[in-house]
Order: structure tokens, then C-alpha cells, then sequence
């Protein structure tokens, strides 16, 4: 049995069924293959960033997660001798003064993301999604890339025909080994395991809601619980290979409950032990995210130590990033010059967050280090600093793509920070959320961007909307914001925010980031917009 399908897709986790229903809303159509029976039933990741959630409110399973969030007050960590004992100090996040997105970020665990996120590809004819399948073999040609597929449970071989493939395989990534795709960074951080359990810790945790409890007891110094539900279901992170005598072999199901006894140290708790997962931290990035017609996605393309809790949304506004682009080369809409954009746009974002990341985790050591050796001066002054830990705004709304499809200015761009957020029109910015009028429903301008370029301009100037109208076999739309427009401004501050004059206009990609803007009027609007729509597509 011989398959077809535009785009291949290669691992089933958040990033392959991401990059699926970004696919599907462009009408493409794709296999996502994974090995696994179901979604995954670990927690792993647990944090959703801003961006991210602004993602999944776009493809309508925000209120279904937001069903399993952590509350708000629980983005801290806390400091503490043990459950019954010594609290050393509570590390909490800031929240910012005003709303920069209708979708903040939310501490929900993968396994519930990735649920909703398989129910939602499967609401779409474009996906195919089979699991219990195994790629056995590929290899790509000028036209495409051939697979041969196994299905685990009928140990039926079949062979795949893709215009490309995306490798989402994850960290050990047997398709970007079998490419020769070299990792740049720092391997093997730490080796770890994290053990999923419920007990119930309500009477010890209620009054201080917590991501993670970090232990200081000598005994059990470096452990942490982080929480999965805030009550009952937790993950207890252990690192083994600094323990003498310890390996994966020493975590049986039983050692695991015991080890568990001993962290909490209440002995009348009940542990039931779910299950448990090893995984290795590292800090690294792929040279390159293509090969030709296969493409590197999440982990497969860089890892991220986990402190931070960027690694899955990196991977996610990848799977975004390349969605609009495959599909409009697929569709003849773009050169294939915009897809060498995909590295150029998010390598250096994830080298980014790869290196906060990996702060994070280096100060987590210098507090741990300075807790074991009673160094209390330099323990405090690391735990001062740790409120960085959980205050990236910047980094999750404010990141700037310098190079690929947008236009370059010669105004001095935006000041970058971790901490705070400064909205800007940049081009290789996200576009900033602002509130406007549809009709009597009241959206956000980042409801606009999905499928096509969007121009926003002002009702005061009709010159851009005709021109757009002029271009009806161009990926772009048109909106005029003001009393005359299509979209109304109650506020009256769209202009400001959007950074431009009554005859200017911004030009946003499918993506949300800002293509291209012109302050005020300079030319033609048609010959200018086909003109730029040329260079950005078809880097002409």
C-alpha cells in the first residue's frame, strides 16, 4: 500500500501535531506518524507561554485547557526545609500592569496539551494521524521524500510519497542523526529522573500554592516537587548521577515510592506511584534546521535545559513559524527561498532561550552548592536573583526576528528584555494585541492573523485598501480601522500603538510578526505592495 501527502510529519507530540493544524488551517494536508499508542501520559513539560496560549486560543482549545491550570498565585516556587518544617523564602513572579494579550500564560502539564491537541487535529480532514507507526526508512529526492512505515499492531509496511517531511522526533531524533545534522552546545547537564505519584498534600500546600517545592534538608538536598494539579498529582525531579552508587536501574516502582516518603517526610501521606520518566539536560542547537525537503522541529532542533519551562513552546512557535510557509510554497504562493527563512527566523530565538535556560539552571546549582556548604550569603543573594527565573515576558512576547520574511529598516530597532515587554511594529516583531470593534463583538487585532498577510490601515485613507483589492490573487487581506473602516477603534489609540501615521500601513504575516510598515504615505500603494510582497515571498 502506497500512501500520498503533502507533508510528512514525524513524531506526534506537541510540536508534529502543531505543525499539523497549522498545516490543516492552510488547507494542507499531512501524516503525522507516532510510534506511541496515545498521547503522551507523563506530565514532562508543564508551563504555557503566553505566545503559545495565544496559539491555541486561535485554534479554539484554550478553554479546554484552561479547564486544568494551576492558578496564577501558583507561578512561585518555594524554598523549604520540608513540608512540616523550615520555610526559607518564596520565589514569585510579577505580573505586569497591563494585559499585553487576551491569552496569558498558563502552568497546565503537556499531557493535558497534548490531548487537546490530538482531539483537535483530529477535527481535521487534512490530518491523518496514525499512532502505534514506526518509520523504518526515508530518503529524499528533488521531488520529495519517500518513507516506509510500519504499523506496530498489524506489523503492516507501507510506503509514504511526501512533498517534505518535518522530523519532530524529539531529542534523541533518529532523523536528524541519520541527516548528519551536528548538535552545538553543552551535552549531558545532568542525568534525572522524575517520578510521577499522587498524594494527597493539600493540608501542607493549600496555604502556599506552588509550580515547585525545592527541598534544603541535607538528606535530600536538590530534589524538588514540582506540582502537576496543585493538590494530589506531583512530580518529584531526583538527580541521579551526582549520587554515588545510583542509576536508572536503582529507580524500581518501589524504591520510588520510598524516595518519595522520604522527600515529603510526613509518614502518614499515602503514595500511589503513576509512573516515571529519565530524561538527560543539555543545552544545545542543531547547525541547521533543513536538509533539503526535511525540516527539524522542537527538540529534534535544539534542546533546552527545563528551567524555564521554554523548551515546549519553542518547539511549538516553530511548528508555527514553518506551517504558513510550507503551505504557501506548496500552493505556489512563494519561492522556495522563503523557506531557507526557517532557520534564519528560529535558531537564533531557541540559541535565545537556550541560554536563559541554561542560567536558570546554573543558579539553581550556586543555591543548592551554597544551601549544602551553609554559605548563607551567597544562598541569599542567588535567591534574590532567582525571581528571573519567573519573569520572561520579553522573552516570550517581545523576541524580534532580525533576518528572513520581513523588510529591514534603518531606524534603530526596539530594546530587547527578559523581564518586561515594550509592544512595537518593528518588522520581525509579534504584532501587539489591541482591542477593537467587529461589528458588536469586541476582538483582538491578533485574531486577524491566521492564513494570509494582513494590512492594517486607517478608515481615514481608502488608497491601501484598494490596492489590496487590486491584488485578488495574492495571499493578503485588507482591513481599515477607524468609525468608516471594517474594524472600529473605541479606544482611539490604534495608530499610536501600531506606530504610524493616518496614511500609513502595516503589513503582518500568517504568523503574527510584523512583515513590513510604512509610517506614513511614500508612492504608489499598489506598485508598493506588490513590490514588497515580491521581496518577502519570492526574495525578488
Amino acid at each position: 500500500m502506497d500512501l500520498s501527502t503533502q507533508v510528512l510529519i514525524v513524531g506526534g507530540g506537541p510540536v508534529g501535531l502543531s505543525s499539523a493544524i497549522g498545516l490543516a488551517r492552510q488547507g494542507i494536508h499531512s501524516i503525522v506518524v507516532e510510534k506511541h499508542p496515545s498521547t503522551t501520559n507523563h506530565p514532562k513539560a508543564r508551563g504555557v507561554a503566553t505566545r503559545t496560549m495565544e496559539l491555541f486560543r486561535q485554534w479554539g482549545i484554550e478553554p479546554g485547557l484552561r479547564k486544568h491550570e494551576l492558578g496564577q498565585e501558583a507561578l512561585r516556587f518555594t524554598w523549604l526545609e520540608s513540608l512540616t518544617g523550615e520555610e526559607l523564602t518564596r520565589v514569585s513572579a510579577r505580573r505586569p500592569k497591563q494585559s499585553f494579550s487576551p491569552a496569558p500564560a498558563s502552568l497546565i502539564s503537556q499531557d493535558i496539551v497534548e490531548s487537546q491537541l490530538a482531539k483537535c487535529a483530529q477535527q481535521y480532514p487534512q490530518i491523518d494521524l496514525c499512532f502505534n507507526t514506526r518509520m523504518q526508512t526515508f530518503k529524499q529526492g528533488e521531488e520529495g521524500v519517500a518513507a516506509t512505515l510500519l504499523d506496530t499492531n498489524t506489523q503492516t509496511e507501507y510506503q509514504v510519497n511526501a512533498s517534505y517531511m518535518i522530523a519532530a522526533d524529539g531529542a534523541s531524533s533518529p532523523i536528524r542523526a541519520h541527516l548528519g545534522v551536528n548538535m552545538q552546545g553543552r551535552d549531558n547537564l545532568g542525568e534525572f529522573c522524575n517520578i510521577y505519584c499522587e498524594m494527597d498534600l493539600s493540608p501542607w500546600v493549600a496555604h502556599r500554592p506552588s509550580v515547585g517545592f525545592f527541598f534544603t534538608r541535607e538528606d535530600v538536598m536538590g530534589t524538588v516537587i514540582l506540582s502537576v494539579d496543585g493538590a494530589k498529582r506531583w512530580l518529584v525531579g531526583v538527580r541521579y548521577d551526582v549520587i554515588e552508587g545510583f542509576s536508572k536501574e536503582t529507580f524500581s516502582d518501589e524504591f520510588c515510592i520510598d524516595l518519595v516518603k522520604r522527600v515529603i517526610d510526613v509518614p502518614e501521606v499515602e503514595v500511589t506511584f503513576i509512573n516515571k520518566a529519565f530524561w538527560s539536560m543539555a543545552a544545545l542547537i542543531a547547525e541547521d534546521y533543513r536538509v533539503k525537503r526535511i525540516f527539524l522541529a522542537g527538540d529534534a532542533a535544539h534542546r533546552l535545559p527545563p528551567t524555564g519551562g521554554l523548551g515546549m513552546n519553542t518547539g511549538i512557535q516553530d511548528a508555527h513559524n514553518l506551517a504558513w510557509k510550507l503551505a504557501m510554497v506548496l500552493k505556489g504562493q512563494a519561492g522556495e527561498a522563503c523557506l531557507e527563512t526557517y532557520t534564519q527566523e528560529r535558531a537564533p530565538i531557541a540559541l535565545q532561550n537556550i541560554q536563559w535556560s541554561a542560567g536558570n539552571a546554573e543558579r539553581m546549582n550556586v543555591i543548592f552548592t551554597a544551601l549544602y556548604e551553609n554559605d548563607k550569603a551567597t544562598a541569599k543573594a542567588a535567591l534574590d536573583d532567582q525571581y528571573k527565573h519567573l519573569n520572561h515576558i520579553g522573552l516570550d512576547l517581545g523576541f524580534r526576528y532580525e533576518q528572513g520574511v520581513l523588510a529591514q529598516e534603518d531606524s534603530e530597532p526596539p530594546a530587547m528584555y527578559t523581564d518586561r515587554y515594550v509592544p512595537s511594529t518593528y518588522p520581525g516583531c509579534r504584532a501587539p494585541h489591541y482591542e477593537l470593534m467587529c461589528g458588536s463583538e469586541m476582538i483582538s487585532t491578533l485574531d486577524l492573523f491566521d492564513t494570509q498577510f494582513v494590512l492594517l490601515s486607517s478608515d481615514q485613507t481608502d488608497n491601501w485598501h484598494k490596492a489590496v483589492a487590486a491584488m485578488s490573487d495574492k495571499p493578503i487581506t485588507s482591513y481599515r480601522i477607524g468609525a468608516a473602516g471594517e474594524l472600529q477603534d473605541p479606544q482611539g489609540k490604534w495608530l499610536e500603538i501600531y506606530q504610524i501615521n493616518p496614511d500609513g500601513a502595516v503589513l503582518v504575516r500568517p504568523d503574527g510578526h510584523v512583515a513590513w510598515r510604512l509610517v506614513g504615505m511614500a508612492g504608489d500603494p499598489l506598485e508598493v505592495l506588490t513590490e514588497w510582497l515580491s521581496k518577502l515571498l519570492y526574495n525578488s
